[in-house]
């Protein structure tokens, strides 16, 4: 039973060593290490040749031309051969027992996804968020709608599963696991949660996200998510969808500052005239009764320059 270690690298000189260094470090398992360079323009390449000749019997190195991180997981999953594989990011960090604890539920659930739990550090090394997943039943869809499945370093995914599924969708920028994730529960993927926090995700120091990039990423988040309710209301025409709708009216809401057109083009298209949102992590009671009054884009254009009032002032 082998597990195969992916760690797609781009310019990733400084900490790729660290997470390499993590996954040749987990207990009693079988790991082979599969590092593919993305086009990297700093020495990531020498660091992964020079590991490589220090453990030649586990790492494999693939360099190809920078193709972007999606195309990098399918490279290297071509060129690996687990039945079980670990997609880790070159500046996170793998705690030595995740693989042998993740393997184990895997099995003894027959489960084509592990969702694990972990912390996330900022570039000083403190610890900014901590992600444990809850053992015991789950609404998997639920879960996949509210971005409740954690991210790409923390899952044991199944091989098979994978490759049934299609595989990683290239090009795409954000959303990249639950994208993946969405077309293997389309085919009822098997998913089982872990409560231990076994996974380290590290911020790389200056890595913000510019104005149009989270403008982008909230449009994929809420076009992913139209996708998801599109595909229960044919799947189980019976079941309740006013709580998926509410997720996707919050990323509406979130998207607005960024891109009010698309917003309020995309709350047009993907809400039915039927739904009424409700109060919510992200919905006060003051944007309800806007909302009510005015409507949406008008309750959002309110709201914005209340915000942005505020902070003139």
């Amino acid at each position: 039973m082998r597990i195969s270690v992916i760690i797609p690298c781009y310019n990733a000189e400084r900490f790729v060593e660290r997470a390499v260094l993590s996954a040749l470090a987990q207990e009693r398992v079988e790991v082979e290490l599969v590092l593919v360079n993305d086009g990297s323009t700093d020495g990531t390449l020498e660091v992964l040749e020079r590991l490589k000749l220090l453990h030649p019997e586990r790492i494999t190195v693939v360099d190809q031309v920078n193709r972007g991180a999606c195309a990098a997981r399918n490279a290297g999953m071509a060129a690996s051969s687990g039945t079980y594989i670990q997609f880790l990011d070159a500046d996170d960090v793998l705690r030595p027992t995740k693989l042998e604890r993740h393997l184990a539920l895997a099995e003894a659930h027959q489960a084509d996804l592990v969702i694990g739990s972990s912390l996330t550090r900022d570039p000083a090394g403190t610890v900014v968020r901590t992600d444990v997943q809850e053992t015991g039943v789950h609404d998997d869809w639920m879960d996949l709608m509210a971005h409740g499945l954690n991210v790409t370093s923390a899952i044991l995914w199944r091989r098979g599963a994978v490759e049934a599924a299609g595989g990683w969708t290239e090009g795409l920028g954000s959303s990249q696991e639950y994208d993946l994730m969405f077309r293997m529960l389309q085919r009822d993927a098997r998913i089982v949660h872990d409560d231990s926090v076994l996974t380290e995700i590290h911020q790389r120091p200056g890595a913000s996200i510019s104005r149009s990039n989270l403008d982008r990423n909230w449009a994929r988040f809420v076009h992913l998510r139209a996708q998801i309710v599109a595909h229960l209301r044919s799947a189980d025409p019976a079941k309740d969808l006013a709580p998926y709708y509410q997720v996707l009216f919050d990323g509406l809401r979130t998207l607005y500052p960024y891109d009010p057109a698309t917003a309020n083009t995309l709350y047009k298209e993907y809400l039915p005239a039927s739904f009424h949102p409700q109060r919510s992590s992200a919905t006060g009671g003051f944007y309800l009764l806007l909302h009510r009054a005015i409507g949406f884009a008008w309750a959002n254009r309110v709201r914005h320059w209340l915000a942005s009032a505020s902070t003139r002032k």
